[in-house]
Formats: structure tokens, sequence, C-alpha cells
């Protein structure tokens, strides 16, 4: 008995020693099934990928492994009384939660509404089956309208103009794109319409998964910040730089959305912001991938200079950092936008997932000593030349070839 009791404490101890290994491998591993994912999703489209990849239970637990091991790790190398690294893990906990409670408790469906006719109900499609669920309260469709931009019959909103009937009362509400209503936990989103003049709107009912998921969001954008201040004695020169950079970006694409023929949906304050944050993230990785290159050439120039290798790993460092933060904020900002445009903040759209795999990507080497092959500078340089393709694939491979609801960008 006592060899048995000794055998696991030796397996437990030896799996403690092991565990940046296996945070290495479920990263890996993540990232794998990620871009898979994105390929199924490619031969055999959106549903088949949701329920054969993204929505099985395997996929859940391997989420669930990867945040277990990182919660050891976190605790056993006393890292929970760094507040930085505290904020993160938090916040990446609670944006997994809520993707859990989401996909537990929420409600996503879809409703059609016809002029002068009160519906109370919704209809929620899974694998095949159709699910009729009844609301606390009627929508009566008065009228829809399509706004033209002027002087072109190119849509620039979709407008339902409703009647709320609540027992005895009756309210007036508008539904466009990026204008929601609220009411009593749903939430009503203008998805479409056909050619009878009829609207059809998009339901979410999910004030569980909603209200964990922002609470990660904060702690996220908290922390990414907090990161930055953090090293600002080595990052503060160049954060400084493309946070100008990311203004710049900002005013024009405001500028742009406000003169240029947008489709509807793009007409958000928030496209801008979403996509100057990860345009100036793919820069700073850009970046990253030059440097290294430049390391190469004078890696094989001079093979004894190994004091600018050096040098030139700690340019692509204070690059990285400002890069993961500022792919992190954007990828969580096209989410928020998601949700008040779709009403999902996430939908494993190939191009949220080879985001979400190219932060996994640039991540990894931030991660204190997960791979001692990072703190060699030959390693570093060549690893952020192959990291940079999978922003090539995201930015244009996902357009070209994977296709989704952003192949527009």
């Amino acid at each position: 008995m006592a060899r048995r009791v000794s055998t696991i404490f030796s397996i437990f101890a030896n799996i403690m020693k092991q565990l940046r290994h296996i945070v290495s491998v479920l990263m890996i591993v993540l990232v794998t099934v990620l871009a898979a994912g994105t390929i199924v999703e490619k031969l055999h489209g959106a549903d088949f990928a949701n329920s054969h990849v993204y929505g099985t239970w395997w996929f859940v637990v391997l989420w669930a492994a990867f945040l277990i091991v990182a919660a050891i790790l976190t605790f056993r190398d006393n890292n929970w009384k760094k507040p930085v690294v505290m904020t993160l893990f938090l916040a990446t906990t609670c944006i997994l939660l809520g993707a859990l409670l989401t996909k537990t408790t929420g409600q996503h469906g879809r409703m059609k509404l016809e002029p002068n006719r009160p519906n109370s109900q919704f209809y929620i499609e899974e694998n095949g089956e159709i699910t009729k669920v009844a609301l606390p309260f009627s929508l009566v469709l008065d009228h829809f309208e399509i706004e033209t931009y002027p002087d072109s019959p190119k849509p620039k909103d979709y407008i339902s103009h409703l009647q709320i009937q609540d027992g005895n009362t009756s309210t007036e509400t508008i539904i466009s794109m990026n204008n929601i209503l609220k009411r009593d936990g749903y939430r009503f989103y203008q998805s479409d319409y056909d050619e009878k003049g009829n609207s059809i709107l998009d339901v979410a009912h999910d004030p569980w998964g909603i209200t964990v998921t922002y609470v990660g969001y904060v702690l996220l954008f908290v922390g990414l910040i907090a990161m930055l201040i953090e090293r600002r004695k080595k990052l503060w020169g160049i954060t400084v730089a493309w946070l100008s950079v990311l203004v710049i970006l900002m005013v024009v694409l405001h500028v742009r959305m406000l003169t240029h023929q947008l489709m509807p949906v793009l007409r958000s304050p928030l496209f801008s912001i979403h996509i100057s944050t990860i345009v100036t993230a793919y820069a700073l990785l850009l970046g990253i991938a030059i440097v290294g290159i430049i390391a190469i050439i004078m890696r094989i120039a001079k093979p004894s200079n190994l004091e600018r290798l050096e040098r030139l790993k700690d340019i692509s460092t204070a690059m990285l950092y400002p890069a993961v933060a500022l792919l992190a904020m954007g990828i969580f900002i096209g989410a928020v936008w998601a949700n008040i445009s779709w009403g999902n903040y996430w939908s494993w759209d190939p191009k949220e997932v080879w985001a979400l795999i190219t932060l996994f990507i640039y991540t990894l080497p931030l991660i204190p000593n997960v791979l001692k092959s990072f703190q060699k500078p030959m390693f570093f340089h060549i690893y952020g030349i192959f990291a940079f393709l999978s922003v090539v694939i995201t930015y244009f491979g996902v357009n070209l070839i994977l296709g989704g609801v952003h192949a527009y960008n």
C-alpha cells in the first residue's frame, strides 16, 4: 500500500514538473483543432463544423483541460500574487465560462413580423429540429423600410417600426442595424426582410453568458493595459508610436465610414475601432517578422556577432507585448460589435478562429519559461518569421479560400 501511494505521489510530482510543457502541448492541440475546424467548415458548411467540432463535448473538455492546467500552473508558481497575471487569468476564466453558459443556457432564434399582425413567439433550429419559444409580450410591425444613400439605390439601413404590446400597454419602438431592442432579458436584432415587406428579426435570450463574458472582457482590457504599464520602461517608446498609428487609422476609417457607401452592418463606430486595432497589431507582428529576417541575414554575414542578435530580440519583444495586447483588444471589440449587430458575440467564423489562433501563437513566447528555446535569440527570430504565416492566413487566406461572414474585410 505504501509503495502504491509513493508511486502515485511520484507520478503526480512528475506531472507537476511537466506542467509548462503540458500547457504548450494543449495550446498546440487547440491551434490544430481550431485550424482543422475552419477547413471542415469550408468543406461541409458552418452547421456541420459547429455540430462536429465546435459544439462537441470533447472540444469543451479540451478548453477545460487547458484552463485547469493553466490554473494549477498559476498557483504553483505563485503567479496569483502578481496582479497582472491574475487579472488576465480571471479574464480568460470568465470568457470561457461565459461561452459555456451561452452554450448551455442561452437561446438564439428567429422570428418573422408581418405588418399589423402580433407575434409573440420565435423559433430555434438545432440539428434540424425546430423549437417554438413563447415571448412574455407581442411585437407588431407597423411598417418596414429600407433607407438608401442619397442619389443611390444602395441600402444604408434596414428599419422596422414596431409596437410592443404587453398586456393593456403599447409602446412604439424602432429596430435597425446596430440598433437593437432590449426587453425583459430578450434582445431583438434586424436580421433580414422579404419581398412582401415582412421583417425578420434575430432573437437572443442569454442573460448569464453575456454578463459573465463581458466581465471577462473588462478584466482582459484592464489586464492588458496593466501589462503594458508594468513594462513601460522597455515598451513606452514603441507603444506610444504605434498607439499614434492606431489613432490615425481610426480617424481615417471613421472618415471613410462617413463618406463611403458601406453596407448597413458596417455603419457602426466599433467598425473603425475594431479594424484599426487589429491592423495595428498586424503591423507590429510584421515588424517582428522583418526584424527576424534581418537577424538571420546578420547571423549569416557575421556568425560571431551574437550581441546584435540579442539586441534585435529585445526590439522584437518590445513590439510583441503591444501587438498581443492590441490583437486581444481587437478581438474582444469585434466580439462586442458582433453581439450588437448579430446577437452573438462569437460564431466560430473562420476569420474569428484564425485571429484566435494568431493570438495563441504569439502569446506562447510571452508565457514565462514555457519553452526555454524562446530564450535563444535565433529560435525567437525564426519563430517570429514563421508565426507571421498565421497573420497572412487570417488576413488573406480567409478572404480568398476559407470564406465566412468576414470575407468582405
